[in-house]
């Protein structure tokens, strides 16, 4: 009975905080609910009909917009070298920023440790994996956490330092933020001058674009289709495939770090749609 009540209470702990709230799965980390982003909430109602069907949910906290919530993910095993405790993982932190970051709420996880930060609701602040640096990820708009308290086979989540929740760095901000979308090349890069029709130039700008303006669900098919474009003309000689690999993998990197995206992801797409499209050559001119 105790374990009912402690994650009823867990629920409303974060909801006291202005924290929406929904369940997860019992024991686990996945949602227990469809359209968990529409549906998470701070309604007591509702949180008591979610915990009364099932008293053994989990807790999860939804990151980013309404809740104005970025929590900052220290994964001890994939720091390198892998951190042993708190100390050493803010360390590892700190060597990422130009100073430490402010002491806040932080909490224990089976795994590492959650920064709890206020963060502004604009710009929109996703989801990010190592970008900040190895080991180091972060839940925003469009994430969540585990709520402390919640229970897993690997271990539980509880407070490690209970501090006021801090104001997220401009440091840090900066770092979470994505590039900015490259400028599209407004010409021919060098193995275009030895072909410097305007037509092709059109081609490797409209495909670059293409890519950086790509939805976070169509970010990869949209680089393949762009790279099966790119790789028919490598094909037949009209640009390099490393002046084509550059528009690309250039285009790309505002959409790096971003909820699992990585460069690792990139080169093996580009890859693909390149070895794809060598038995398809476009010549542009006879």
């Amino acid at each position: 009975m105790t374990a009912v009540l402690d994650l009823r209470a867990v629920a409303f702990a974060a909801v006291a905080r202005g924290w929406p709230v929904f369940p997860l799965r019992p024991g686990g980390k996945k949602p227990a609910i469809k359209c968990w982003p529409d549906l998470a909430s701070t309604d007591e109602d509702r949180i008591h009909r979610w915990w009364g069907y099932n008293p053994r949910y989990n807790v999860a906290i939804l990151t980013g917009s309404p809740a104005g919530l970025h929590v900052i993910d220290l994964d001890a095993r994939h720091m390198t070298p892998p951190a042993l405790d708190l100390t050493a993982a803010l360390a590892r932190l700190a060597e990422h920023l130009s100073e430490p970051a402010p002491p806040t709420l932080t909490i224990a996880t089976p795994g590492g440790w959650h920064l709890f930060f206020r963060a502004p609701n604009d710009p929109p602040l996703r989801c990010t994996v190592a970008r900040i640096g190895d080991g180091i990820d972060s839940r925003g708009h469009g994430g969540y956490i585990v709520a402390p308290g919640s229970r897993t086979p690997h271990g539980d989540y509880t407070i490690a330092e209970n501090r006021p929740v801090a104001d997220l760095p401009a440091m840090l901000i900066q770092r979470i933020i994505p590039p900015p979308a490259p400028t599209p090349p407004r010409g021919p890069t060098s193995s275009v001058a030895v072909h410097p029709d305007s037509y092709l130039a059109a081609i490797l700008t409209g495909e670059a674009e293409r890519v950086a303006r790509a939805r976070v669900h169509l970010r990869n098919h949209t680089l393949f289709r762009s790279a099966l474009v790119l790789g028919r003309l490598v094909a037949a000689d009209e640009v390099s495939e490393h002046d084509a690999r550059t528009v690309l993998t250039t285009a790309a990197a505002t959409h790096i770090g971003v909820e699992g995206f990585t460069a690792e992801e990139v080169h093996r797409t580009v890859s693909n749609a390149f070895r794809y499209s060598r038995a398809r050559p476009r010549r542009l001119r006879p």
